[in-house]
Parts: structure tokens; sequence; C-alpha cells
């Protein structure tokens, strides 16, 4: 992990009100993004075009479409999470239902002669419908002993700065510190606004800690799209896109910390338990531009450019901690659980996207995409003056860095049948002097089917397998972090017709 838990240990183990470089993360990725066929060939498909998919991808791609269609995906996605902690390995999941791709492609070409035309503006085609372009379904949960940490000291540090007579005040309810405080969990240092845990402030020196933590993430990342493209002599195809990209983030996390040894007798703390809620909706506006050039009937290659969007989002939350003493009273702040919000601005970064296919008549496709996206681009701004993001975006620089996505797919085709397989790496968004770009890659593998009835008619079905690596610090501050392997299986199913 090298030098990460040194530099951000705040940011990544807890959630509460502050907003950090994590989420200027979270709302950056993408995960599987399109159409069953798409996602056949794991989304390397900024060349290949005529799919709806193209107007999240390339949206010159929608110059290929010679006819119009109406299109929609179901899929079943279902994510498995292995976490290491302190040696001792837990397995959870989580599997929902959900509709990744729905649209319509108008299109218009141009005749002469009763023939298509084969030079100037040959045709024009208008889309309009709904991307998803990430999921934040996750089960995940992990426990594990250590020694001489405590997540008193940590909030101590939180509090460190702060008068405690201010820790009263229904302003501060929603403040973990100031809970830890209420209920004697840490306490201040006399004649100073500094704080230590009750550990501390009893002289042990020598315990011992169960740790225990349960994190429950839904959302999702989506993207309304209007916009079309433009064929240009069968050679140069020109398109864009206006997003109305959409955030839903929800986040349930929950501590256990429990003491098992002790050097003092009858240490009165017995253990601590800490339930965090937040809710994220927001939503932005940016656009995606493409050209696709043609210079053989077998060869595509193209390009395509992200803006930045930038997302306005409202933060719900809500915090409690429950003590527990071992004469067995307990005290719970705050007495009444209450809700605050927060509201702010996420700027994402652009992308940038080169594209090439190579297609072999009505049989033979091979597709390649690179994609890059420069995280330290991405900054928290605030609604107001009251907010000071200098350290979040400050970490977002140090820590993030710029991330390339490899992606290739390749798909044959005999009669009406359809055989696609894909493989996609996605490099680390991670600065790799202080975070190991292991926790951060990626890689992506795939395989489709296609039938088509009457050249109208089609169905695809895509299956893919997103695995990865992060991490996760626990309250505490002890160096120790928990592995999480994640595996994302995906099925997808799509049906359309062309009219």
């Amino acid at each position: 992990m090298k030098q990460v838990i040194a530099i951000c240990l705040s940011a990544l183990c807890l959630q509460v009100s502050a907003q950090n470089q994590e989420d200027i993360l979270r709302y950056s990725n993408r995960g599987m993004v399109g159409s069953a066929r798409t996602m056949g060939l794991s989304g390397a498909f900024g060349a290949v075009g005529a799919d709806l998919s193209s107007a999240s991808i390339n949206p010159a791609g929608l110059g290929l479409y010679r006819n119009n269609q109406f299109l929609l995906s179901t899929a079943i996605t279902s994510t498995l999470t292995d976490a290491s902690y302190t040696g001792n390995t837990m397995n959870d999941s989580r599997t929902n239902f959900n509709i990744p791709n729905i649209g319509i492609a108008l299109n218009s070409t141009s005749y002469h002669l009763g023939k298509p035309r084969t030079s100037g503006i040959i045709s024009g085609t208008f889309v309009m419908g709904l991307n998803r372009l990430n999921d934040f379904g996750l089960n995940s949960q992990y426990s594990g002993n250590v020694r001489n940490a405590t997540v008193g000291d940590y909030l101590a540090g939180q509090a460190n700065g702060i008068n405690f007579n201010f820790f009263n005040e229904s302003s501060f309810d929603n403040s973990l510190a100031a809970q830890a405080w209420r209920v004697a969990l840490i306490d201040s240092v006399p004649g100073s606004n500094n704080y230590i845990s009750i550990q501390n402030l009893l002289g042990d020196t020598a315990y011992s800690v169960s740790q225990f933590q349960q994190i429950k993430n839904r959302g999702r990342m989506q993207e309304w799209y209007f916009g079309g493209g433009v064929n240009v002599s069968n050679f140069l195809y020109l398109g864009a896109t206006m997003v109305i990209q959409q955030a839903s983030y929800t986040s349930d996390l929950i501590y256990r910390e429990t003491l098992k040894e002790s050097s003092i007798q009858n240490n009165p703390y017995s253990s601590v338990s800490i339930n965090q809620n937040l809710e994220s909706t927001g939503s932005g506006v940016g656009g995606k531009f493409g050209f696709i050039l043609r210079p053989a009937t077998f060869l595509r290659v193209g390009g395509a450019y992200h803006t930045p969007v930038r997302l306005s989002m409202t933060d719900n939350y809500q915090n409690s901690l429950s003590m527990r003493y071992s004469n067995g009273a307990v005290f719970n702040a705050p007495n009444q659980i209450r809700k605050d919000f927060y509201e702010y601005q996420i700027v994402t970064p652009a992308r940038w996207l080169a594209n090439a296919a190579i297609i072999v008549g009505k049989s033979f496709l091979f597709t390649a995409d690179y994609e890059r996206i420069d995280y330290k681009n991405g900054r928290l701004q605030a609604t107001n003056d009251m907010a000071d993001f200098i350290v979040a975006n400050s970490n977002n620089k140090l820590l993030h860095d710029v991330a390339e996505i490899y992606r290739t797919g390749i798909e044959f085709s005999y009669d009406y049948v359809r055989v696609r397989a894909g493989y996609a790496h996605i490099g680390s968004p991670f600065n790799a002097q202080y975070i190991s770009e292991e926790n951060g890659k990626k890689q992506l593998i795939s395989g489709g089917l296609g039938w088509v009835y009457d050249n109208s008619i089609f169905f695809d079905f895509a299956v893919s397998s997103l695995i990865g690596t992060d991490f996760h610090v626990p309250f505490g501050g002890n160096p120790a972090t928990a592995s999480i392997n994640t595996n994302r299986l995906n099925f997808m199913f799509g049906a359309g017709i062309k009219f």
C-alpha cells in the first residue's frame, strides 16, 4: 500500500459529510457500457458503429446507420467479493436486475435516381435513449484482530482543534467525533483542544480488539443521450451527442469493535458500534464528439472526445455511535437520529478515445479501442463560499494519475448467427508512487451470441466478467488494510428491430 495510509487514511476509512477524492473517482469511473452486442466485444465498439452504444462511445458510429432501429437491453448483474483482513477471509455477494440500454435511431438517406447517393452527405441519423455507465452495487464484509489500535484514536484525531463546548450543539449531531466525546469514547486533554481515546486515557499499552466492517453499496451512473451522425461520401463519418448524466449512490457502513485483551484490570471499555448512511444524487450535462474514416472498404479508424461533466450533487447523511461499558451500561449518540444534507459539485475528467476495426464482408469483424483518462483533472467545487476543497483536490492530484484502457473484440458471422468474444485491460487510476497499481487495475473478459431474423429482428446475449482488487481501511488508524477481490458478472440480453 506504500504511503497511502499516512496520506489519506481519513478519506478511505469512513464515510462522512466531508467530500474527498474518492467521490471524484467514483463518479468518473466507467463500467460495462452499452448494448449486448457491444458487451460481447468487451466494449470495443468505437469504429464499428450502427449501434446505439455508439452514442456513448464514439457518436460518429451513428453515421453508419442505413435504417431506423429500436433497441432494448436487460441485464442481471451479480457482484462477488472475497475480502481478506489480518489473515481472515470473508465472502459476500449482491445480485440485481437492470436496464442498461434503450433507445431509438431514426435514419434519413439521400437518394439520386432511386439509388442512395455515393458522394456528399449521403445520410443522417438522429438518436435518443439511455445507456448505463456504471453499477455501484456491492456487498462486502471483513473482520480481524489488531493490537494497540482503536477507533477512539482515529476519532480523537478528528476532534483535535475543536473546543469540546461545541460538541453538545445540535449542529454536531452527525459528527462521529462529537458523538465519541458525548459517550466518553474520547476525552479532551486538559488545557488544550486536543483529544485522546479511552484506551490512552487509561494507559492501556498492550491490548487487542476485534474489528468487523460491513459495506453495502447501491446505485448507478447512467446517461440520457440526444444527438446524431452523418455519412459523408461513405468515407467520413461525423457524430455528436449531448448527454445528461445522472448519479445515484447509497452506502451503508457498519463497524463493530470489541475489546479482547487489555493490560488494565477491570477496563471499563467493552465495545463500540458505528452506523453510517450516505445517499448521494446528482446530474450534469456534457458532450461527446467523434469521427470515423473508412480509407478502404474493410478498414475503419476513428477517434472521440468526451467533455468533462459538472455534476451537481446532494449528499444526505446520518451517523450514529453506540458504546458499551464492561458493566453493561450502553450509551448512544445522538439521542435522536437525524439526516443532514450537503450540496456541492464534481467535475469529472475528459476522456480521449482512438478506435479501429477490420471488417471482412459480413463474416468477420476485429475491433480495438484505446481510451485515456487523466483522473488528476477531476475536482470538487463548492456551491457556497463556506466550503473549502483545497485538501481534497490536492489529494486527488497527488493520489490519482492517467489511466489507459485497451479493449479488443472479435465477431464471426455465419448465416443468421453471430459469435463474439472480447477482452479489456483497464489501467489503474492511481499514482503508483502511493497506491499499488494492483489495487486499481481491472480486466474484463466477455463473450456473446447473436441471431438475426429476416434481416430486421435481432436478438443478442452477452456474458462478461469484470475482475479487480480494491482495498479498504477500517477505523482505527492501524496500518492493516482489507484487500477486496471483486468479480462483477453481467448477463445481458438485448433485442431490437430495424424498420
